[in-house]
């Protein structure tokens, strides 16, 4: 058989693989034969992750009703609510005993969500300066109007026992405490209070600082150019970074009840940069120490000496 006679028949051949092949399938739905190569896994998207809720809306909460006076003199009642499981996390919590370190209470992200929730409720966004000052200082009324307790006094914990991670000092207990705690409480010292004001400030944006001093802690919230039109007192202020801190005080109720059988506390509200009235002769003349809420206490400088390895040097 010659060529010529071959190509005809190689090419019938071709046509008949292409039809059984390619043309078939296509025809009866049949898939066609895939080039063998390497198989790429399809992607599927990873579900997304379940939100983190270590402390639920729902389940045990304590609930405290809070009564207490504006700035305009009228009476509000104010409620919060607080999960069992967080209150309970932070009292199972050790404290610093530093106090350079007590600005991390203010800022416990586990408490954020109720301090921001409080601290809109009282103090919603103004439509011009002056419905947010008078804001602000109404939240500073409602911590100033929290009754006063010492961290030696039972009376200031709920439990009505001290904490067991309570501090003795040189001159009772240290118990800061977080927000969210002095809320439950319900009471608290001039540290509980700042650090609780601190908070609320905080999550409204406003850049504030803890003021100590040797017997007493209050709070610095930082303004530019106040001039209360109104003040019968000259706003004190410290300068810290090249910005003004105003002083505010948290606790102006510590002289207790008017009467023993009277639920009314004595005292007034302090108004911001107001310490002519104050209660304790550092804030009158003192200058205290100012510490961000983000401070890192800084190490001390040691000596040290180098270790001696044992004969052998094993």
């Amino acid at each position: 058989m010659e060529w010529k006679d071959i190509i005809p028949v190689l090419a019938g051949g071709l046509v008949i693989l292409v039809v059984a092949l390619v043309v078939k399938p296509a025809l009866v739905g049949e898939p066609a034969v895939a080039t063998p190569g390497p198989v790429l896994p399809a992607y599927v998207p990873p579900a997304p992750l379940p939100a983190a809720t270590p402390f639920p809306e729902v389940g045990a909460a304590h609930t405290r009703t809070f009564r207490w006076t504006a700035i305009d003199g009228g009476v509000h009642t104010t409620e919060v609510r607080v999960p069992e499981a967080l209150f309970l996390a932070h009292r199972e919590t050790p404290r610093f005993a530093d106090r350079l370190a007590w600005g991390r209470y203010a800022l416990a992200e586990e408490d954020r969500p109720i301090l921001a929730d409080l601290a809109r409720r009282i103090a919603p966004a103004g439509g011009n300066p002056e419905e947010e000052y008078f804001g602000l200082m109404n939240l500073i009324f409602f911590v100033q109007q929290i009754p006063y307790e010492p961290d030696n006094s039972t009376d200031s914990y709920i439990e009505g026992a001290l904490p067991r991670h309570a501090r003795p000092v040189k001159d009772g207990i240290e118990y800061p405490k977080y927000p969210a705690e002095t809320l439950v409480d319900g009471k608290g010292d001039c540290e509980d209070s700042a650090i609780l004001l601190a908070g609320l400030l905080d999550a409204l944006g406003y850049d504030t600082v803890l003021l100590l001093y040797p017997d007493h802690m209050a709070l610095g919230i930082r303004m530019d150019g106040f001039h209360p039109y109104y003040a019968k007192y000259t706003p004190k202020y410290f300068d810290y970074g090249g910005k003004h801190y105003y002083y505010v005080e948290g606790t102006t109720y510590y002289g207790g009840k008017v009467s023993a059988d009277s639920p009314v506390l004595r005292g007034k509200p302090f108004p911001i940069g107001d310490t002519e009235d104050a209660s304790f002769g550092s804030v009158k003349s003192g200058t205290p120490e100012i510490v961000p809420l983000h401070s890192i206490p800084a190490p001390a400088e040691y000596r040290i000496r180098p270790a001696r390895l044992p004969a052998g040097g094993a």
